[in-house]
């Protein structure tokens, strides 16, 4: 069954990350601070990847409590990201270019196991 979601994960997720980028660029451009800009974001991302999950990655019932569980999940993405970037960049030495991606990449697999379990009901 993990194998037939990781299409949807995979595109719903590029999307999260596409939408991500479009408000934090959006948000410079009209001079927002980044602090707001992410926020906005993280809350874009929240509805619309627990909406889409639900619908085609799990085909799951969306709930209040799987809501809850998705959000205190995701919410976890900001400081994996720093101590991923970190571990790449400043303690492997790997410049941005490589580090951004690997960070990136390095996080699917979690975020994935995450998405799952805040979606699912228990034993699915």
């Amino acid at each position: 069954m993990m194998l037939r979601q990781a299409g949807p994960y995979t595109l719903i997720a590029a999307l999260c990350a596409g939408l991500n980028i479009a408000i934090l660029i959006a948000g410079e451009a009209a001079g927002l601070h980044y602090v707001f800009s992410t926020a906005l974001s993280f809350a874009a991302c929240i509805c619309v990847g627990y909406a889409m999950h639900c619908r085609w990655t799990f085909e799951a019932e969306p709930t209040l409590a799987g809501l809850l569980r998705y959000t205190m999940a995701m919410s976890l993405n900001f400081p994996m990201s720093l101590a991923a970037v970190w571990l790449f960049y400043s303690a492997l030495g790997l410049p941005m270019m490589l580090a951004a991606p690997a960070s990136t990449v390095m996080l699917t697999g979690i975020n994935f196991a995450l998405t799952r379990w805040a979606i699912l009901p228990k034993g699915a």
